[in-house]
């Protein structure tokens, strides 16, 4: 079988695989006793129909268990194509995804877009998690011990990380991104920073993202850095009385130097008036 274009397998332990898809949004796969399990279904249906054909050159174990790092739907909106794995999310991704003006945002903006999925955006079931928790789970698959841990409202108000701490692996969603500005548009900048820090307190070496590379636990500290300092700077533009633009600018300005290469830096500026928003 051919593999979907743009897409790379890697096993990061026996049984552990990280599914890269360049410029578009990666996933897991963890291959249990009896079953599979997937983190993060994708974008539309046709991506987790690829998505699992893409799991069948590993194992023709069915597919028993869909985590959603969050609510976005470049994430689950491919939870539909999984109609007898049991959806597992934290209760704010559940929330957040029965919201009708929440869905029906995402769906124009998708539809919008211009992109060759948008069409399909139209047409998706949107799926919520049928099994939901609280502070954390953990799942006993494939002789491995799986923590689903909520660590407090990032990228989103239900971001679930998946650690695997024998592994010393987390799958983080969007919450960091090794070398990546994530998107900040439903963000939760006043708890971000806290959360990272508990994210980076967690025993792994190394980190699976919703987008770009795998990365190592130093790429882990720069993206909590990255918050930080984002944070720091708008807050102090704050204390300034500066208006969003200028907050804004400034804080590109102060960003730049240490984070200018990063994916998706280019596009921060537009963001930053809302998050500043959020903080004032």
């Amino acid at each position: 079988m051919t593999m979907t274009p743009g897409t790379e397998l890697i096993e990061l332990e026996t049984g552990v695989f990280a599914r890269l898809h360049e410029g578009l949004t990666n996933a897991g796969i963890i291959i249990g006793d009896e079953g599979v399990l997937v983190i993060d279904s994708l974008r539309v249906p046709s991506f987790a129909r690829d998505l699992i054909q893409d799991v069948r050159h590993i194992t023709d174990k069915p597919v028993q268990y869909v985590v959603d790092t969050h609510s976005h739907w470049d994430h689950s909106w491919g939870n539909e194509e999984f109609p007898e794995a049991t959806i597992i999310g934290h209760e704010n991704c559940y929330t957040e995804m029965v919201d009708v003006e929440w869905n029906e945002r995402w769906r124009e903006s998708v539809l919008n877009s211009g992109d060759s999925w948008s069409e399909e955006a139209g047409l998706v079931n949107i799926t919520p998690p049928s099994l939901t928790f609280e502070t954390g789970m953990r799942l006993y698959f494939g002789g491995r011990e799986l923590h689903l841990r909520y660590l407090g409202r990032a990228h989103t108000g239900g971001d679930t990380h998946i650690h695997l701490p024998d592994d010393g692996i987390v799958f983080c969603g969007d919450v960091a991104q090794d070398g990546g500005v994530p998107y900040l548009g439903d963000s939760y900048p006043e708890e971000w920073p806290d959360t990272d820090d508990r994210l980076v307190g967690l025993p792994v070496e190394r980190f699976v993202s919703g987008h770009g590379p795998v990365g190592e636990h130093s790429a882990l500290e720069e993206a909590r850095d990255f918050i930080h300092d984002l944070v720091g700077s708008l807050k102090a533009a704050a204390r300034d009385g500066r208006d969003a633009q200028d907050a804004a600018s400034t804080t590109v300005a102060a960003l730049t130097p240490r984070y200018g290469g990063w994916r998706s830096f280019e596009r921060i500026e537009e963001a930053l008036p809302e998050v500043y928003a959020k903080l004032t």
